[in-house]
């Protein structure tokens, strides 16, 4: 009957003991090197699609760096075939991505995040003018992979 008690405060003792999962799933971050896969835009003149295109064939160039200071850089092919590389600073709040430079560019601005998995970035961001009385609308959807 003791032998029974002892297995039995050791089976109480091991199963109360709480696991360390922090280590088996590390927190996600967007800090790193993210690879440009698919750019999808979509542009509307006054609520009706003008055009709807998709671009999947981006090289190892074309990538995303966010380093932990809030600093990055996006790398891209030119169509001349050399590498562009252009810094900027960001900021990540919950699912908002502010991408800013001293100088315009086309993608400083704000992005959605849409997912954030250890491998998988995908934002949007949506632009809107009026121009002569026409109301303009574009949604891009940018997806990413480590």
């Amino acid at each position: 009957m003791k032998f029974f008690f002892v297995v039995v405060a050791l089976a109480c003792c091991l199963l109360s003991c709480k696991k360390d999962n922090s280590a088996a799933n590390p927190e996600v971050t967007i800090v790193g090197k993210w690879y440009l896969k698919k750019y999808h835009t979509r542009s509307y003149k006054n609520n009706v699609l003008l055009r709807d295109t998709s671009r999947s064939n981006y090289s190892t160039t074309d990538f995303e760096v966010f380093d932990a200071d809030g600093s990055g850089y996006t790398s891209n092919l030119t169509p001349a075939g050399e590498t562009a590389l252009i810094k900027y600073n960001y900021t990540l709040t919950e699912k908002v991505l502010m991408i800013s430079r001293d100088t315009p560019a086309f993608y400083a601005g704000t992005y959605t995040v849409i997912q954030l998995t250890e491998n998988t970035l995908e934002v949007t961001y949506e632009s809107s003018t009026v121009f002569n009385g026409d109301h303009y609308h574009g949604i891009d959807n940018i997806l990413f992979k480590r």
